[in-house]
């Protein structure tokens, strides 16, 4: 009995030993064990509603948690002001969190038991201003009825919102008011206080269709720089810490990351695009690299101004198609996977990104009133006249005018453009330019000089692993994983082939290959070009943004590998398409 007895004891003892974890302190004790069980509330007024506005005192705090079922965790984030009363475990860097008491006037009456809460700014304390007796506090988090009897925060799930008046950015814990302004388009932007109630609207998670924020900044966090290419600021109507709104890691004029050029400073008026979300719930500010600095002190990534040239003009109908301001304007308002009625849209070709071709049939191009980059509209994969695939006849040249039909979209909810397979070209009126398509990815294998892989076009499947692709001209594609378990495959997201670390492709043909030249995915302000950390054996290697041109091959056979040593999104290529050039 005795061996049986001092089995179980061991048990115990080994079970008790591993359940202990880097964020619990030790001697491990149980809230609401030993001898400093949280008193019980007392009676008090409760005040507030559990917003930054008005949050909870103690009283209201206990009597929130305490209508909870025993051992469930409130839905939402709720905030709690007083003032410390006893710290029962101090912040530290070795666990990140403190335990401590705050009432309304700092004594135990109707005091509340703050659970292992973070530090300011919802992060583990590393550094900084402690906590002591007296201290006026505001905390944000989860809370809960510990065993149906003790209630408190829920361990980790809460922070320091403010500590005597301060956040974690310097700034003042009182929100302030003002008028909200604005609907969120370029013609008439949002200004701060309407961008942090859209943002304060959504759930943790969710994420803004883009839109136009316009303000002053008020204070910088991370100015633009070479190495991350993006920035953090606060900006408002008149410059102040009054009604801020956070633009947090936002990349710099032309949707492009930071490589040089003119860098923002207190007092610069800024016209912000992009999406807007409630990080946690709590906190309003742009999507992470999902916006990006549209103008700087009214100048914009071309060097023009940031008020919209000429305005939107046009009903849509053939005898008065809208122009390319129009067009994003109508499909900026739409949501993702939504399509607009079939609309006529006129312009001038811009840039060409996909020439007209027998091998697809269809195109990619820029049109705007001008001719210019300036309020440009991407006509995508749009057929060819009669709107039908491209089998013969005139291409597209810049300055050629055009009438599009057909319908639009707002591609991932970020991307005005036309459906594909939806749009065609109406009518075309060339103009004798001969200017080549801006991207070389472009182009057709008609004259047998060069051949283009578009994956989407393919029919895969989502998640189809990638062997062998063997091309009309016989040429082939195979991948290899190079021991990564991810190994090549397409996905709709993105409708390209993505290739991790390790992970090649080898391009093989009877003829001589000149070069190679890869078109990247784009999204969310993130290029998938492995951060162009690619090798070719044999060539060289060109990067210039989303566009990969590999050189010097002058062989049958070239092996492209992706060379990335780092994790994530930036370890990543994600192709969409490949132009593969033969030598003459």
């Amino acid at each position: 009995m005795k061996k049986i007895f001092k089995t179980m004891l061991a048990v115990a003892i080994a079970a008790f030993t591993f359940t202990s974890c880097e964020d619990v302190p030790e001697p491990y004790e149980l809230p609401g064990s030993g001898t400093e069980t949280p008193e019980v509330p007392s009676t008090g007024e409760a005040v507030g509603d559990g917003t930054l506005e008005n949050p909870f005192n103690s009283v209201a705090a206990n009597n929130y948690v305490a209508s909870l079922p025993a051992g469930t965790e409130s839905d939402k984030d709720i905030y709690i002001k007083g003032k410390v009363v006893s710290v029962k475990e101090q912040f530290s860097t070795q666990f990140g969190n403190a335990t401590f008491y705050i009432s309304d006037d700092g004594t135990s009456k109707g005091q509340f038991y703050v659970f292992r809460t973070l530090y300011l700014g919802n992060k583990k304390y590393t550094d900084g201003e402690n906590i002591k007796v007296g201290d006026e506090v505001i905390i944000c988090g989860k809370v809960t009825n510990y065993m149906g009897n003790t209630p408190e925060t829920v361990t980790n799930k809460s922070y320091i919102y403010s500590l005597n008046g301060k956040t974690a950015d310097g700034g003042s814990d009182t929100p302030t008011t003002g008028e909200a302004k604005g609907n969120g388009t370029l013609d008439n932007p949002y200004n701060s206080i309407a961008a942090n109630q859209l943002a304060s609207s959504l759930a943790d998670g969710a994420e803004s269709e883009a839109v136009y924020i316009k303000g002053k900044i008020a204070s910088i966090k991370e100015e633009f720089s070479t190495q991350f290419g993006n920035a953090t600021f606060y900006i408002s109507d008149d410059g102040t810490d009054n009604g801020t709104f956070y633009v947090f890691r936002t990349l710099y004029l032309g949707n492009q990351k930071y490589s040089g050029g003119d860098n923002i400073k207190v007092g610069d008026e800024v016209i912000i695009y992009g999406k807007v979300c409630n990080y946690m719930g709590n906190t309003p500010e742009t999507v992470q690299n999902g916006s990006y600095l549209y103008s700087l002190n009214g100048k914009t990534a071309e060097g023009g101004s940031d008020t919209p040239t000429d305005g939107a003009k046009g009903d849509g109908t053939l005898e008065n198609p809208y122009n390319s301001i129009a067009a994003n304007s109508v499909a900026s308002a739409l949501k993702d996977g939504e399509q607009s009625d079939v609309v006529y849209i006129k312009g001038k070709v811009a840039t060409i990104r996909e020439q007209y071709g027998t091998q697809y049939g269809n195109a990619t191009f820029t049109i705007s009133d001008d001719g210019t980059t300036n309020g440009e509209f991407l006509v995508f994969r749009a057929l060819y006249l009669n709107n039908v695939k491209y089998t013969e006849g005139e291409v597209l040249h810049v300055g050629d005018d055009v009438v599009v039909c057909g319908k639009l979209c707002n591609y991932m909810g970020n991307t005005p453009e036309t459906v594909t397979g939806e749009a065609y070209l109406y009518s075309l009126t060339c103009n004798g330019g001969t200017e080549e398509p801006e991207n070389p990815g472009g182009g057709d294998d008609a004259d047998g000089k060069s051949i283009t892989l578009v994956p989407s076009e393919m029919g895969y499947e989502n998640a189809a692993e990638m062997t062998t692709i063997t091309l009309s001209d016989g040429t082939t594609i195979t991948f290899d994983g190079g021991g990564n378990q991810n190994t090549p495959k397409y996905y709709n997201t993105g409708k390209g082939i993505r290739m991790y670390p390790k992970n090649s492709m080898k391009v093989s043909s009877s003829k001589k290959i000149a070069s190679i030249v890869m078109t990247c995915d784009v999204y969310n302000g993130t290029t998938y070009n492995a951060s162009g950390d690619l090798q070719a054996n044999p060539g060289t290697v060109k990067v210039a943004d989303n566009i990969v041109t590999f050189d010097a091959i002058n062989s049958n056979d070239c092996t492209i590998t992706n060379a990335s040593t780092t994790t994530g999104a930036p370890s990543q290529v994600r192709m969409t398409q490949l132009k593969i050039v033969y030598a003459e």
